[in-house]
C-alpha cells in the first residue's frame, strides 16, 4: 500500500510547465486569443461559451485563422485522439472558405490528430521577455499557477494540437486539405 502511495504522490515535471503555442487563434477585438475548441468522444469542435468566437469568425465570412499569440499556456492534459470535428467547427471552414467552397462540401477528417488541454496563464506573471527575473506588484498572483479567464469561459480553458490535424472539403469539384497544428516554444 504504502508503494502504491509512493507512486501516485511523485509527480514528474518538465523543465517548465508553460509553453507558447503558435496554434490557430483569431483577433477578438484586444487580442489574438486560441480557438477556444472543446472535446468530447472523439469530436474536437468549438465552443461560443464566454468568447466572441461565432460573431467574429462565424457570422463575418472568409475571416481565416491567425497563427501566433502572445498567450503562454500551461498544459492540463495529455493527449486526446480527434477522429471527427463538431458542426460550430464545420461551421466555420464554411464561413471561412465562403465562397469557394462547395455548397454540399463535406467536411471530413483525413487525418486523425492528438489535442491536448491547455490553459491559458498570466503571462506577467510567468515570462521573463523583460530581462528581469523578479516582479514587484500591488496586485496579488491569482494563484500557484497563474490562471486567467473566469467561470463563463472556463478558466481561458481550449485544446492544441499534439499532432497536426487534416480535413478534406471540396471547392470548385476539387478536394482540397486543410491542416491545422500547434508549435510550441518553451517559456
Amino acid at each position: 500500500m504504502t508503494s502504491v502511495i509512493r507512486r501516485v504522490a511523485v509527480r514528474k515535471e518538465a523543465l517548465t510547465r508553460f509553453v507558447k503555442p503558435e496554434s490557430p487563434v483569431y483577433y477578438n477585438g484586444s487580442d489574438d486569443v486560441l480557438f477556444p475548441f472543446s472535446y468530447s468522444n472523439q469530436v474536437l469542435d468549438i465552443s461560443y461559451d464566454g468568447n466572441e468566437f461565432e460573431s467574429l469568425m462565424v457570422n463575418n465570412i472568409n475571416q481565416s485563422p491567425n497563427s501566433e499569440t502572445t498567450t503562454i499556456v500551461r498544459i492540463t492534459s495529455g493527449a486526446f485522439l480527434v477522429t471527427s470535428i463538431g458542426d460550430k467547427f464545420k461551421a466555420y471552414v464554411r464561413a471561412w472558405r465562403s465562397g469557394t467552397i462547395d455548397a454540399n462540401s463535406p467536411i471530413e477528417v483525413v487525418i486523425p490528430a492528438q489535442v491536448m488541454r491547455v490553459q491559458e496563464a498570466l503571462i506577467d506573471n510567468i515570462t521573463a521577455d523583460s530581462g528581469d527575473s523578479w516582479r514587484i506588484s500591488t496586485s496579488r498572483p491569482s494563484c500557484e499557477n497563474h490562471i486567467v479567464g473566469s467561470d463563463s469561459n472556463k478558466y481561458n480553458t481550449t485544446y492544441i494540437f499534439k499532432t497536426p490535424l487534416t480535413f478534406s472539403i471540396v471547392e470548385s469539384g476539387v478536394t482540397q486539405y486543410i491542416t491545422f497544428k500547434t508549435a510550441l516554444d518553451q517559456e
